[in-house]
């Protein structure tokens, strides 16, 4: 993905424009037939049909260009294989980008895409990309049971398993008839010892176990650094991992999944983004929260708002409405965005019309290094479609 990115970033075409799609493809769309990812991408390939067809600013090989990348996007989803993901790993959302003028196709496979795009413009909107990579973020996945433990580099490039770190303990087998533990030096703790004692051996050596766990995360901390730390256990483990733990890793620790030592390795990369999907949910109605809590002149509700706060680039946050729409328009050369044809600045020489303006904004936003967020549910209402936390209070 890293080289797409890359060059994406570096493309320009003198002549052409480029299309840019974002598309959501949950698990449960892929069973219909046909799929209802593809009748979403051919819904929004036919309104951006209807504004193709009534743009006079385009030449007849742009036009022409860009009917091809509206097919070759098509012919892609068409084909299963195109999105399975490498090693069976989930696949649930898409980036794609053409420009049939200059033979540009990429596709990259995501594990989440938050809201469904097709955009026409100059460059690609390849920011997004960034975007959910750094929300992804390099997660250690650490599942065990009372003997053995290991771990896994789970980031948006599939999971890894670290099996120089893995340990498996030995098992002792015992003549029939005998029972016992095995003690930290190794030795066999018989049946007959007392009971008591039985289960003070046990509760060291799961002391011992637990802590070796601890150590291992600390020095993964160093080797492989990550931003997170997800655990698969039995319950009694799991609540007790977090107390041995160094200060600064127990800070990476963002809970536990439903996992064992024998699931399939891509089983276990999708319960890590169930829980990630959890995260962002929950960080979510805390933005909402800080929202409508931050004085009015630290914030922006409704797109207008939002656009003046992106000309002093002080946005902070953007939340936006994943179902939100908006026509626009951007203004050349300044760049600008408007709603309508009085917001252009002094000087603009051309106006680009936008079916959409709201991925224009959301790709603006991420070019000025905010943090973008999603919004679901009832507390959609709550931004207007598109609101902001900003950097530093705006002048009247």
């Amino acid at each position: 993905m890293r080289d797409a990115i890359e060059r994406l970033k570096e493309f320009r075409s003198e002549r052409y424009l480029v299309t840019s799609l974002y598309l959501s493809i949950p698990p449960e769309e892929r069973v219909t037939r046909p799929p209802l990812y593809r009748t979403r991408l051919k819904t929004m390939v036919n309104q951006l049909s209807h504004w193709l067809e009534d743009n006079n600013t385009l030449s007849p090989e742009a036009r022409d260009s860009i009917r091809q990348d509206f097919q070759r996007l098509e012919a892609f989803l068409e084909e299963p294989s195109n999105l399975e993901g490498e090693h069976s790993l989930p696949v649930r959302g898409l980036a794609a980008f053409a420009c049939s003028g200059e033979r540009l196709f990429e596709a990259v496979l995501l594990p989440y895409v938050e809201r469904d795009s097709l955009v026409v413009d100059q460059t690609p909107y390849v920011r997004r990309l960034f975007a959910v990579e750094t929300d992804f973020g390099v997660n250690l996945v650490a599942i065990f049971d009372h003997r053995d433990a290991y771990f896994y580099l789970v980031d948006i490039q599939g999971i890894r398993p670290l099996d120089a770190f893995s340990f498996i303990r030995d098992r002792e087998m015992l003549r029939p008839g005998v029972y016992g533990v095995r003690t930290p030096s190794g030795l066999t703790a018989q049946h007959g010892m007392g009971e008591r004692n039985v289960q003070m051996l046990k509760l060291h050596e799961q002391q011992q176990h637990l802590r070796k766990i601890a150590e291992t995360i600390r020095e993964l901390r160093r080797t492989h650094p990550f931003d997170r730390l997800i655990i698969g256990a039995p319950d009694d483990l799991a609540s007790a991992l977090p107390t041995y733990l160094h200060d600064y890793v127990r800070r990476a620790y963002a809970g536990r999944i439903p996992a064992h030592d024998k699931m399939p390795i891509n089983q276990i990369y999708e319960r890590v983004l169930n829980r990630l999907m959890e995260i962002d949910r929950e960080q979510e109605s805390q933005l909402v929260h800080e929202l409508e809590e931050t004085p009015p002149a630290m914030r922006a509700i409704g797109l207008r708002a939002v656009l003046r706060a992106l000309e002093w680039g002080n946005v902070r946050t953007l939340l936006y409405d994943v179902t939100f729409t908006q026509p626009g328009m951007l203004f050349y050369p300044s760049g600008a965005i408007g709603l309508s044809a009085e917001d252009a600045p002094e000087g603009t020489v051309s106006v680009w019309q936008m079916p959409d303006i709201v991925d224009t904004v959301l790709e603006r936003a991420l070019e000025q290094g905010a943090q973008a967020e999603a919004v679901h549910g009832e507390v959609r209402a709550r931004i207007q479609g598109v609101s902001a936390l900003l950097r530093y209070p705006m002048p009247e």
